[in-house]
C-alpha cells in the first residue's frame, strides 16, 4: 500500500465529504447549536409551562353541600403550596351545564348515600389539572377525618396510623447518583450520534459516487481498490469520530448546566458535585467511540454500496439504524451488566461499557474484550467491503431493480439466476413467516407448528425459484454424487461436528450453555414418537434448510463471488439464522462443514445427507440417552479434559483430511476423464 497515494486519496475523499452542506450541518451546526437549544430550551420551556399553570386560577363548584365545600375550600387555601395550584370555589345552579360550557373546570357531586363524585372533562387540560388537585385535597380531608374518628374513640391517632417510622438513607455519593442517571442515557445518545455522523458521508462516498457518475473515473486511477476503499473508509470514520466528539461534548455540557442549575435552585439542598471524577470515564468513552466509529462506518458503507443512488441508500440504511438503536437500549435494561458474554456482542457491549464507565465500574479486562471485539468486527467488515469493491457486478448493480420478484413472471427470462437483492428479500420473508406464522402455529398446534415452520423453510426458496423461472438444477446444485464423494462429505461432517464439540468445550467458561447446543432438543419434542422426530426434526430440516442455505443462498453467491467469500458468507448466514448467540459459534462450525461438502462436491445431496446424520444424532441422544452414552460417552461429559480434546482434535484432522482427499480424488478423476 502506497502511503503517498493513500494520503492524496484520503484528502480527496475528505474534501468531497466536507463540500456537502448536509455533512457540515450534521457535524457542526447540530451539536453546537441544536442540542443545547433542545436540552436547555425544552427544560426551560417545560418549567415555564408548569409555572404558568401554577399561577392560573381554576374554578370548582359543589352541588348542594356547603359543609363539604367549606372544608375542601379551607384545605385548598391552607395547602396550596403542597397542591401546587390556585383553586377557587364558585356557586353554580346547574353544574353539569356550567362544566360543559367550560364556565367551571370541575364540580363535586354528593350522592344521597354519601358517596362523592369528582366530575370533570378528561379531554380538557384545565379540567384534568383541576380534578388532580381536587383529588389531593380530598386525600388530605380523608386523612383529617380518619384522625378525628380515632381520637373520638379514645385512641392515639399517631401511634395507630404510624406504628413505626422510617426514612431512606442513601449511601451513594452525588457523583454516583448523577453517573447512574447519565450512564442510562448516554450510550443511546453516543451510538445514535456516531451513526448519524457516519450515515451521510457513507452514502456520499458510495451511492453518491454512483449517482454522480464519478465512481467509474475513480476506478481508472493508478491506485489499487484497497487503497481507494481504505481512503473512503478512513475519511468517513474521521467525520464520524469528529461528529461524535462534538455531539457528546455539546450534550454533556448542556446536561451539566441543567444539573448545576437544578442543584443551585433547589431549596435546603447542599450538594456539591466533583465533575473531575468523571474525567476517566469520559476519556475511556472517547477511546471506545473511536473504535466503535470504525465498525459503524464499515457497516454503513457495506450497506450503502449496494444502492445505485442517494434515495435508495437511505432506504437501505434504515434497517441498519434500527438495529444499532435497538442495541443501544441495552443500557436501559435493568440488571443487564457487562460480562464476558455481553462484552463480545456488537453494539450491546459498547452501550454497557459506557454505562459502566459513568457508574465508576472500571473492569479493564472486559474493556479490552470490548475494544478488541470491535476492532475484529471492523476488520471483518472492511474485508467484506474490500471484496465488494473488487466485484464490478456489485459496484455497478441496479440496486432494488435487481430483485426479480418486483417484475411480472411473464417478463422473466428463462433460466436466469437470482441476485443479491433476491437473497436478502427471501431471507427476510422466511424470517418473518417463521416469526409470525410459525410461532403462532407452534402456540396453537404444538408439535404440528414445528412442521409448519419446516414447511415454510422448504417451500419458500422453491416458490421463489419457480416464480423467477430460474435454472433450478444449477441454483440448487442438483447433481449426482458418487459413493466416494458421499463418504468424503460424511467424513467432513464428522470433522465439523467434533470440531464444534471442542469449540463448545472451550466456550464453556464464557457461555455455559454452549456445550449443550449441538445435542439438546426442545422439551416439547422429547415425548414425540421416534419416527415423527426423525421425519420432522432430522429429515425435513435436512431438506428445507439445505434448499434455502446451500441451495438458494450459496447458488446465488457462487456465481457472483469468490469461493472463500461464498463459503464464509453462506456459513455466517446459516449460523445467524438460528438466532442464538450461545449456539452461533458451534452451529457455525457445523454449517461450515455442510457448506464445504456441498461446494466441493457440487451437489446439495452431500450436505443434505450430512445434515440428516447430524440431526438424527440429536434425536437418538434425546430418545435413547442410556444407549448413546455407552456408545459415545464423550458427548455426555460436562467438561472435556485436555486428553479428550487432543484425541478429538486428532479425529478432526484425520476425518477432514480423509474427506477432503476422497472428494478431491474424485474431482481429479472427473477432470482427467474430460
Amino acid at each position: 500500500m502506497n502511503m503517498k497515494r493513500m494520503r492524496a486519496l484520503f484528502k480527496r475523499e475528505l474534501t468531497d465529504i466536507l463540500r456537502d452542506k448536509k455533512t457540515l450541518v450534521m457535524m457542526i451546526v447540530v451539536p453546537i447549536i441544536l442540542y443545547p437549544l433542545l436540552i436547555v430550551g425544552m427544560t426551560l420551556l417545560m418549567s415555564a409551562i408548569i409555572n404558568s399553570q401554577a399561577e392560573k386560577t381554576y374554578l370548582v363548584a359543589f352541588e348542594n353541600d356547603e359543609v363539604l365545600s367549606e372544608h375542601i375550600g379551607k384545605i385548598l387555601k391552607e395547602e396550596q403550596e403542597e397542591i401546587g395550584y390556585q383553586i377557587d370555589i364558585v356557586e353554580e345552579d346547574d353544574c353539569e351545564e356550567a362544566l360543559e360550557g367550560e364556565e367551571i373546570d370541575a364540580f363535586v357531586r354528593v350522592e344521597g348515600d354519601g358517596s362523592i363524585s369528582l366530575c370533570y372533562l378528561s379531554a380538557k387540560d384545565r379540567s384534568a389539572t383541576t380534578v388532580s388537585a381536587l383529588n389531593e385535597a380530598f386525600e388530605i380531608y380523608r386523612e383529617e377525618l380518619r384522625e378525628e374518628n380515632i381520637k373520638e374513640a379514645g385512641l392515639d391517632a399517631e401511634l395507630l396510623l404510624n406504628p413505626i417510622s422510617f426514612e431512606k438513607e442513601d449511601f451513594s455519593t452525588a457523583e454516583e447518583s448523577v453517573g447512574n442517571l447519565i450512564g442510562s442515557m448516554m450510550p443511546f445518545l453516543i451510538i445514535t450520534v456516531i451513526l448519524l455522523g457516519a450515515i451521510y458521508p457513507a452514502i456520499d462516498v458510495t451511492a453518491g459516487e454512483k449517482e454522480r457518475g464519478t465512481l467509474e473515473t475513480l476506478l481508472t486511477l493508478p491506485v489499487t481498490n484497497f487503497e481507494m476503499i481504505m481512503s473512503k473508509f478512513l475519511a468517513v470514520s474521521c467525520i464520524a469520530c469528529v461528529s461524535a466528539v462534538l455531539n457528546v461534548f455539546s450534550m454533556g455540557g448542556a446536561m451539566a448546566f441543567l444539573v448545576s442549575s437544578s442543584i443551585s435552585s433547589a431549596a435546603n439542598v447542599n450538594i456539591e458535585i466533583h465533575y473531575e471524577t468523571f474525567i476517566p470515564g469520559i476519556l475511556f468513552t472517547l477511546v471506545v467511540m473511536m473504535f466503535f466509529a470504525l465498525l459503524v462506518t464499515a457497516v454503513c458503507m457495506c450497506t450503502c454500496v449496494f444502492a445505485k443512488n442517494f434515495k435508495e441508500a437511505n432506504n437501505y440504511i434504515t434497517p441498519v439504524m434500527l438495529i444499532f438503536m435497538f442495541g443501544s437500549y441495552a443500557a436501559m435494561i435493568p440488571d443487564l451488566e457487562l460480562t464476558a458474554q455481553t462484552a463480545a456482542i456488537p453494539i450491546v457491549n459498547v452501550a454497557l461499557m459506557v454505562e459502566g464507565l459513568f457508574q465508576f465500574d472500571y473492569n479493564y479486562g472486559l474493556f479490552a474484550i470490548v475494544l478488541f471485539s470491535n476492532v475484529a468486527y471492523s476488520l471483518l467488515a472492511i474485508m467484506v467491503l474490500g471484496k465488494i469493491y473488487n466485484s464490478e457486478a456489485v459496484l455497478f448493480s441496479e440496486g432494488l431493480s435487481s430483485v426479480k420478484l418486483f417484475s411480472r413472471r411473464s417478463e422473466m427470462k428463462e433460466k436466469q439466476m437470482p441476485g443479491f437483492g433476491d437473497v436478502v428479500l427471501l431471507l427476510c420473508v422466511v424470517l418473518l413467516l417463521i416469526f409470525y406464522v410459525g410461532s403462532y402455529a407452534q402456540i396453537r398446534l404444538g408439535f404440528g407448528g414445528v412442521v409448519v415452520q419446516q414447511m415454510i423453510i422448504l417451500l419458500c426458496p422453491l416458490i421463489y425459484a419457480w416464480y423467477m423461472k430460474t435454472d433450478g438444477k444449477k441454483l440448487f446444485s442438483v447433481q449426482k454424487i458418487k459413493p466416494l464423494q458421499m463418504i468424503g462429505s460424511i467424513m467432513i461432517g464428522i470433522a465439523a461436528f467434533v470440531g464444534a464439540l471442542i469449540l463448545g468445550a472451550l466456550l464453556v467458561p464464557i457461555f455455559p450453555e454452549s456445550a449443550q447446543g449441538l445435542t439438546e432438543l426442545d422439551d416439547m419434542l422429547v415425548n414425540q414418537p421416534v419416527f415423527l422426530l426423525i421425519l420432522v426434526v432430522a429429515l425435513m430440516p435436512a431438506i428445507g434448510e439445505e434448499l434455502l442455505f446451500r441451495g438458494f443462498v450459496m447458488g446465488t453467491l457462487k456465481n457472483r463471488c469468490r469461493p472463500v467469500v461464498t463459503v464464509l458468507v453462506t456459513t455466517l448466514i446459516f449460523a445467524a439464522y438460528h438466532m442464538s448467540l450461545i449456539k452461533m459459534f458451534t452451529i457455525g462450525i457445523v454449517g461450515l462443514g455442510l457448506t464445504l461438502a456441498a461446494y466441493k462436491t457440487g451437489s446439495i445431496a452431500a450436505s443434505m445427507c450430512v445434515h440428516f446424520i447430524n440431526n438424527l444424532l440429536s434425536v437418538l441422544i434425546t430418545k435413547y440417552p442410556g444407549q448413546m452414552q455407552k456408545a459415545f460417552p464423550v458427548l455426555f461429559k460436562e467438561r472435556l479434559s485436555v486428553s479428550d480434546m487432543l484425541l478429538l482434535a486428532a479425529v478432526v484432522i484425520i476425518c477432514a483430511a480423509l474427506g477432503w482427499m476422497l472428494i478431491g480424488s474424485r474431482k481429479k478423476k472427473e477432470k482427467a476423464a474430460n
